[in-house]
């Protein structure tokens, strides 16, 4: 028996620090894969599937106060709870627009990767 990929782009595996999603502080949530298309997230705050997310990640590693250089927008597609304590969620998420620097962006943050 062989795993059926349904995803329609190849994602790449990442641990980054978002800091902040749809302009609420959250210091746990982490992006943990990425592609042209989607990406998920890891989080202690749920969200609803259909909810629009929006997070911005720097555009040097070393500057974390320097919000906006990558900008993410989308809509949750599904939603998964992850362990019972402390309640963590995985969050996959479709962007609404393709966003083609993926590789650009992980190689800023090559050193933030874990």
């Amino acid at each position: 028996m062989g795993f059926l990929e349904r995803r329609r782009e190849a994602r790449v595996l990442c641990v980054l620090g978002v800091g902040e999603i749809n302009g609420h502080t959250c210091p746990d949530a982490y992006l943990v894969d990425i592609s042209s298309i989607g990406a998920q997230l890891e989080t202690g705050r749920s969200l609803a599937i259909g909810e629009a997310v929006e997070f911005d990640l720097p555009q040097m590693a070393g500057a974390p106060e320097e919000k906006g250089a990558y900008h993410f927008a989308g809509r949750v597609v599904w939603v998964k709870e992850t362990v019972p304590h402390p309640k963590r969620y995985r969050i996959g998420l479709s962007f609404f627009a393709p966003f083609g620097d993926t590789t650009k962006v992980l190689a800023q943050f090559r050193y933030r990767l874990v």
